[in-house]
């Protein structure tokens, strides 16, 4: 059995009827997630989700707990790697009570509904969720062709692209999201 990590990382989760929830993953291993969530899937039912630094996920729930569940990931070989390398990292950042990387915490917003517009290639708008937001940033599960460096428009907020990642991007904000939008709905 692979060895489990605790972690709280905020994320979006969608089952088979096709309705999206948010979601903290609590524990992680390669084989398998630990989701706290409001909802109460079936054994067996498929899940896809994103998770912020982990990025996307996919299996079936194997076992449901109060508040939760835990779902057995299929992954690939090159997908498994890179959750390793993660899950290492976070192991030890907690071992070694290292800080997060961050310069705010995020959030996970009410609603994560949100658009996308590529400025390098101005096209439509493109339909996506919030995973998490901050001050300074946001984690999105968006499809698209998108690179670090890219200048885009989320929602109405300009941002750069500082990471793409298999099902999203990571952005960052030219400047800081006021404080007051932290204390209602998140509207960007």
């Amino acid at each position: 059995m692979a060895p489990r990590v605790r972690i709280s990382i905020g994320g979006r989760f969608m089952l088979e009827n096709r309705t999206e929830y948010g979601g903290t993953a609590t524990e992680a291993s390669l084989q398998a997630l630990v989701v706290e969530a409001d909802c109460t899937p079936r054994i067996g039912e498929r899940v896809v989700g994103y998770f912020y630094s982990i990025g996307r996920v996919e299996g079936q729930v194997v076992r449901l707990m109060p508040g939760g569940f835990a779902i057995e990931m299929v992954t690939t070989l090159v997908k498994r790697d890179k959750l390793a390398n993660q899950l290492t990292w976070l192991a030890n950042r907690e071992i070694l009570n290292l800080p997060e990387d961050r310069r705010h915490d995020r959030v996970v917003p009410r609603d994560p509904r949100i658009t996308v517009t590529n400025l390098a290639s101005p096209a439509a708008p493109i339909p996506a969720h919030l995973i998490d937001v901050s001050r300074s940033g946001a984690a999105v599960a968006v499809r698209g062709d998108f690179a670090r460096g890219d200048e885009i428009m989320l929602g109405t907020t300009p941002a750069r692209v500082v990471r793409a990642f298999e099902g999203g991007i990571a952005v960052e904000f030219h400047g800081s999201v006021p404080d007051a939008m932290f204390d209602v709905d998140i509207r960007l």
